[in-house]
């Protein structure tokens, strides 16, 4: 098997390697003494012999940044890191050839150790190493799930290194912040490719949109960061309508909630509703600028030491006033209950959540956000939104079927926020002009 002279790149240090030394050894440092184990994962079956793409699990991503499947990061009780890390066969190993999942052959020629441990800036060993580890670290701690060799020698230890570190990935380095813009910087060059798309939508149908997002999210990143919602006319009243192969028509409101996975798998989660003619019809302003109120009312509050809870409940007022205005919550619908709590049939979820790695970030002590105070360096959601079903016999006719989110990306800072996709039109007449311009730009 001789003969082969593989070209391996000229390995160097990687900008995103320091802020994880700096991670890891914070993380060593709130749980001192210990073994901490954090997977990143395996390959999951999709049928047969075919595999889902692999994405790292979060905790790995965050404290190595590798997307090698197999990986294993140990840290032991000196603080000191060593990533074990599966030895693909090379070219010139005959398993290259005969190992259809991991031989360079079929695979890719595997980075050698040596390259890998300076572009990371960590030690490297080969997998095979690491039942020993494991031994020895069995009464450790372990993110479990990920690998079952893992799952086996390590046992379950209440979830504490996953609560560790989930409060730690709360607070964004400057190196996340980073990231995070830029992803919601490509974000918002997909949508104004799907708002330019819209005409040819009202031919091809919501699948046209969703087309044009992958298109975008795979060129500026990974991928999507979840699957996009693309929501045409009622469909836009179904909170996570992903199947996205129904008809846009002319006077249809397209709600489309959408976030590129970036290099470094940070993500984004924008929504805009627009209506596929350029302009809103009376009854359709009427709902979007009551949900663009009450965006604009939460995102006023966003500071340090207010918290979701407080944003949900000054938008819930703001809905609550304006359901009452156009004539869907009345005193016969509300039966005596509080108006903020009959709202939630007409928007029955939350106002936001955290956002970074994940796009429900860090629901191991996020589980209950609501009363959490924020903090400079958290990103957030604010998604304000008003579902009118078709089939929703207390709301009056003409309003039937229109559905409307307004979603941005917020980061927490010392004297308030900066909104990273402020750069997307949000208001009605905002939303028309640019609209407008696009038609024209497409015309020229």
């Amino acid at each position: 098997m001789g003969h082969w002279d593989p070209q391996a790149p000229t390995a160097g240090p990687w900008q995103g390697a320091a802020p994880r030394a700096r991670r890891r050894a914070a993380l060593a440092a709130a749980l001192p003494g210990e073994w901490l184990v954090v997977p990143s994962g395996r390959p999951q079956r999709r049928c047969n012999d075919l595999l889902y793409p692999f994405r790292p699990g979060s905790d790995f991503t965050w404290l190595v940044g590798d997307d090698e499947p197999g990986s294993v990061l140990v840290i032991d009780p000196s603080g000191a890191a060593t990533l074990y890390r599966d030895e693909r066969p090379a070219l010139g190993d005959p398993l290259s050839l005969l190992d259809t999942h991991r031989g360079a052959f079929w695979d890719g020629q595997p980075t050698p150790s040596p390259d890998i441990a300076i572009t990371l800036g960590l030690p490297v060993r080969p997998l095979s190493h690491l039942p020993e580890v494991l031994a020895a670290g069995a009464r450790g701690r372990a993110i479990h799930g990920l690998a079952p060799d893992v799952d086996a020698a390590i046992a379950p230890g209440g979830g504490e290194l996953s609560r560790t570190i989930a409060k730690m990935r709360l607070v964004k380095d400057e190196h996340e912040l980073t990231l995070l813009r830029q992803t919601a910087a490509d974000t918002v060059t997909a949508f104004e490719a799907l708002a330019a798309a819209l005409p040819a939508a009202v031919t091809s149908g919501e699948a046209h949109l969703e087309g044009v997002f992958l298109q975008h999210a795979r060129t500026l990143g990974h991928g999507p960061a979840y699957n996009p919602v693309v929501g045409a006319g009622e469909h836009a009243t179904v909170l996570h309508w992903m199947r996205n192969d129904g008809h846009v028509r002319e006077d249809d409101l397209v709600l489309i909630d959408a976030g590129i996975e970036g290099r470094e798998r940070y993500a984004a989660d924008v929504t805009r509703t627009f209506p596929a003619s350029g302009t809103f019809s009376p009854e359709q302003r009427a709902v979007y600028d009551l949900v663009f109120a009450a965006q604009e009312t939460a995102l006023a509050l966003v500071r340090p030491g207010v918290t979701l809870r407080d944003l949900h409940t000054a938008a819930v007022k703001v809905i609550a006033a304006g359901l009452r205005r156009l004539g869907v919550l009345t005193d016969r619908v509300a039966g005596g209950l509080p108006d903020e709590q009959v709202v939630m049939r007409w928007m029955p979820h939350g106002i936001g959540h955290m956002l970074g790695i994940d796009v429900h970030d860090c629901l191991a002590v996020a589980a209950e956000p609501a009363t959490m105070p924020l903090e400079a360096g958290h990103v957030i959601t604010v998604e304000p939104g008003v579902y009118l079903s078709p089939y929703d016999t207390l709301v009056p006719a003409h309003l039937r079927g229109i559905g409307v989110r307004i979603e941005d990306d917020i980061v927490v800072t010392p004297s308030g926020h900066d909104n990273l996709t402020a750069a997307l039109p949000r208001s009605s007449d905002a939303v028309e002009r640019w609209l407008a311009s696009l038609d024209m730009r497409s015309a020229a």
